[in-house]
């Protein structure tokens, strides 16, 4: 993926030259059938954008570059006229079909010792896929950026969040830092620790800057020794343990630009963290290279076991039962939040814990506290221990008030404004929002989302598409659980259809697409839900490995010989694979509620294939705005028009709506 495709997969935007130029009517109107083209991609633009596209040089190969960008599925399955064909296909001849497809393949290449690029596929009937299905899903809002501001604006909006960066947004800061310059480099603060660590070791070791320039950026960069030892313990991993001369003259440096008093404090945050600092110093040979007497005494007293970390202070008092450890932990209310089992444990009261916290829940984290809500609302709490269950009901009773505290001292937009909340397209009341645990895939839609599936919609086709220059055997898989409890499986070494799914065929090379169909309406009072899973069966360690893999979900309505597989605009939600996983559970149709939802996170059971279920939560998206809404005193109305905001789930469409996914759900 190019730097353009990741902005559109991560951030849904485009980035155009905009000109400032007078708006012809001609421009207009091409850039209306432009539009148009887009909607048969699912897309569409803001009357804004719309206006903005008219007037830029990009306007002719827009929709060509987002063609490119959206992705496709180049590839016929193995039964190219599916799903009849496999309807009418009698078991014993598609069995024979995939025995010889294996054979081809794995059988050859065992056999002969020969490489196999492509293998044998049964001479079916192609119909030529004339007819586009019925228009099924809203388009989703595409939004335009200035060419100018293509790696300052995503560079802002990725840091700003906190939270953990995935792999394709890593990628994105990774161009975003070689195409800045250090002046705009240190005008944006990362708000999330984690983050420092690759934008850190991106300048650290890039080549074109000076020894100055990167001293100046890492010192704003980093807001204190602390995040000093954090990045460099990462750069010191990813260079194998080994710095130049002139890294470890830039580091010492680094140390020494800060006050001294900061850099006592952090060489001991706890006693495993003051052992890794212990080892670091000598591998940037500390004393070689200080030049400061003050400095070098400090670590001759670490060394010596003379400076004490805070958290042996804060647990040594917390053993004895001191009620000054409450106190001391005050001072770190984040560390307190997740010393709380530990705490209760030592003999200290919930109500004496809780009563220092809540005065200092707007220096809490929200995402740790919605993280812990999902937690202790999920089927994962149910399954605590009996001895510790009534502990657990205690913190869960706690993170309700501390989040609603914390809700209060956030600015946001939409502070004591009348809100219209648009939740077309989506369940809320069915939607998680996911933060250490989201899916590292799926780009600007997050995992734990849940797609209403419309009623004209008859079936759900999950897809996938791979191609490399190697041969690369990727699985498509699907199960369903019945409402009696009964699993029935789908995939190469199960069924390949039953009354409610059907499978297109296992394809073991590369240029190849798999497809599970599931019949929602054969499904409705029979299946509880149905799930897909992707595993990567042989030809490289990772789905990044792969040039190519694609993968999506589709709502269907008409099934036909000529009716095409592949609809850009009737997909809730593509991507393309890129984690460093082999398997993925890629999302489960809730029958009787009528919604898809996305996962994408990675399967660590290995081996197994259907892994994927039904999650359960207590704590969903709604239950999440209700107290943001409360908590910044906002006026929900039942009519648009009265509104002063409107709240939409992906892109704005006009100037009055504002996005839940852009503003991170009001989160920061």
């Amino acid at each position: 993926m190019n730097y353009d495709q990741l902005l559109f997969s991560e951030l849904r935007i485009a980035a155009v030259s905009m000109n400032d130029i007078e708006l012809t009517e001609e421009a207009l109107v091409k850039a209306m059938t432009v539009n148009e083209e887009l909607l048969s991609l699912g897309y569409t633009l803001a009357p804004g954008d719309a206006v903005a596209l008219a007037k830029s040089k990009d306007l002719d190969s827009f929709p060509a570059r987002i063609r490119e960008y959206a992705g496709d599925v180049s590839a016929k399955p193995m039964y190219p006229d599916f799903p009849q064909q496999v309807m009418d296909l009698d078991e014993c001849v598609f069995r024979f079909h995939q025995m010889l497809h294996y054979l081809s393949t794995y059988g050859v290449e065992e056999i002969t010792g020969m490489k196999v690029t492509r293998g044998w596929l049964p001479e079916m009937q192609d119909t030529e896929k004339t007819e586009a299905d019925t228009k099924l899903l809203e388009a989703k809002v595409l939004g335009l950026a200035d060419e100018k501001d293509k790696y300052i604006f995503p560079y802002s909006k990725i840091l700003s969040v906190t939270e953990r960066m995935d792999e394709k947004q890593r990628l994105i800061i990774r161009e975003c830092v070689k195409n800045l310059t250090p002046g705009e480099l240190s005008g944006v603060t990362v708000t999330f620790k984690q983050n420092l660590l690759e934008v850190f070791d991106t300048v650290f070791t890039a080549p074109e800057l000076s020894g100055t320039e990167k001293l100046e950026y890492l010192h704003s960069l980093c807001q204190h020794t602390g995040d000093v030892w954090k990045c460099m313990d990462y750069s010191l991993t990813r260079a194998r343990y080994h710095f130049k001369t002139s890294q470890k003259r830039l580091i010492v440096k680094l140390l020494e630009s800060y006050p001294i008093a900061d850099f006592r404090e952090n060489l001991v945050i706890s006693n495993k963290k003051g052992e890794r600092v212990r080892l670091m110093l000598k591998f940037i040979d500390f004393n070689e290279y200080s030049r400061d007497p003050q400095f070098k005494k400090a670590v001759a007293e670490l060394r010596s076991g003379r400076i004490r970390s805070w958290e042996s202070g804060a647990k040594f008092l917390a053993e004895r039962g001191d009620p000054d450890a409450l106190e001391l932990y005050a001072g770190r209310p984040g560390m307190m939040l997740r010393h709380l089992t530990y705490l209760m444990r030592r003999g200290f009261k919930s109500r004496d814990i809780f009563d220092r916290l809540l005065p200092s829940a707007d220096k809490l984290k929200t995402q740790t506290l919605v993280s812990l809500m999902n937690f202790f609302s999920s089927d994962e709490f149910e399954q605590v221990s009996n001895e510790r269950y009534g502990e657990a009901l205690i913190i869960r009773e706690m993170l309700g008030p501390l989040l609603s505290a914390r809700l209060a001292a956030n600015e946001t937009a939409i502070r004591g404004k009348k809100l219209f909340l648009d939740e077309s397209g989506f369940d809320f009341g069915c939607s998680e929002i996911r933060v250490t645990d989201k899916s590292a895939e799926g780009g600007y839609i997050r995992s734990g989302l849940a797609y209403r599936i419309p009623e004209e919609v008859r079936r759900i086709r999950f897809f996938v598409y791979w191609n490399d220059k190697e041969r690369v055997d990727v699985d498509l898989h699907s199960t369903a659980a019945a409402c009696d409890g009964e699993r029935i499986n789908i995939g190469w070494n199960a069924n390949f259809k039953n009354g409610v799914m059907a499978f297109s065929g296992d394809i073991t090379h590369s240029d190849a697409a798999e497809y599970i169909d599931i019949d929602l309406d054969a499904a409705k009072g029979d299946v509880d839900w149905v799930a897909a899973n992707i595993n990567l069966f042989s030809g490289y360690p990772h789905f990044a490995d792969i040039d190519t893999c694609f993968v999506g979900a589709m709502a269907v309505d008409k099934t036909g010989a000529d009716i095409k597989l592949y609809d850009p605009k009737n997909c809730f939600f593509t991507y393309y694979l890129k984690s460093k996983c082999r398997m993925i559970n890629f999302g489960y149709i809730d029958v009787s509620r009528r919604i898809i939802v996305f996962d994408g996170t990675p399967d660590q059971q290995s081996g197994s294939y259907y892994s994927t279920k039904k999650r359960t939560n207590n704590f969903m998206l709604r239950d999440y705005l209700e107290l943001l809404f409360k908590a910044q005193n906002v006026t929900l109305v039942t009519d648009r028009e009265e509104a002063d905001t409107v709240l939409v789930v992906g892109k704005p469409a006009d100037d009055r709506e504002l996005s839940l996914i852009d503003s991170n759900f009001f989160m920061e």
